[in-house]
């Protein structure tokens, strides 16, 4: 399984660090929007839309909708969203660590939770491409976010295998542990002291501390949403079109949630996007 991570992986970096910094914001757009489109689809089998004509119609209009927030991605009232949805990260958080939600097996649709996975979905896609076309260091700040959490998830995956004892979340999610956590957010650490040095933002080495920290913890919030809908959902993964990692989702559930709450941090600080 590890090799086939590995291998995966591998093939998928290159073409990711070409996407980012190689592509203008518009195609990077639609790259990024390609990319949640295919999770969409996943996300209509989790919640219980499963026909063929009932994921191809949620993916169409998806792709309308991601049209038309690109019309109006400059305006003010788009990054208020943005701020307000990484708030409902945070809460997530905290709501899914409080053992208040359970999750129970349901063949039933659920609409509910689709309607939330689109919001979270074109959510996310606004705030990057908003963060990937910022004047100055906007795609590399991408690429830095990406590997944030690539490096938060790879410290909470080896931690959590040669260290892990107390279980995080065992209602939701058996196998992640408190201490898989402490790597992801030692990974988060060192992150944010990288960026510190690189000097790109003009702030404070202390509030990119708490930017990345904050981010990789909000991130393990989408890891546990995904869990909770594969779950109810008696599936183990969202889909197989990435060897050794599953579907889409498996593999952008924490950057789901990470992506508003880094870009929400970064205006909090005062920067320009």
């Amino acid at each position: 399984m590890l090799k086939t991570r590995l291998i995966t992986a591998l093939l998928l970096v290159p073409l990711v660090f070409w996407g980012v910094l190689g592509l203008p914001n518009a195609w990077f757009a639609l790259a990024l929007g390609f990319v949640v489109l295919g999770a969409v689809w996943e996300l209509a089998n989790l919640c219980g839309f499963g026909k063929t004509w009932q994921r191809l119609a949620l993916v169409v209009a998806t792709m309308g909708i991601l049209v038309l927030v690109y019309e109006v991605r400059h305006s003010t009232w788009i990054m208020s969203l943005v701020q307000l949805l990484a708030a409902g990260w945070l809460i997530n958080l905290l709501l899914l660590l409080s053992g208040i939600i359970v999750p129970r097996q349901k063949n039933s649709l659920r609409p509910l939770f689709l309607l939330t996975g689109l919001v979270a979905l074109s959510g996310v896609w606004v705030a990057l491409v908003r963060l990937h076309d910022m004047a100055g260091p906007g795609p590399q700040l991408m690429m830095f976010f990406l590997l944030l959490i690539w490096v938060a998830d790879s410290g909470a995956y080896f931690t959590g295998r040669k260290f892990g004892r107390h279980k995080l979340a065992p209602h939701i999610s058996p196998g992640k542990t408190i201490e898989g956590v402490l790597g992801a957010l030692a990974g988060g650490l060192l992150g944010a002291l990288v960026l510190a040095g690189l000097q790109w933002l003009p702030i404070p080495w202390w509030k990119l501390v708490l930017l990345c920290i904050s981010t990789v913890l909000v991130s393990v919030g989408g890891d546990l949403w995904e869990s909770v809908l594969k779950r109810e959902r008696g599936m183990k993964d969202s889909g197989n079109i990435l060897p050794g990692h599953g579907g889409i989702l498996d593999r952008i559930d924490s950057q789901i949630a990470a992506g508003p709450w880094f870009v929400a941090g970064l205006m909090s600080a005062g920067v320009a996007l």
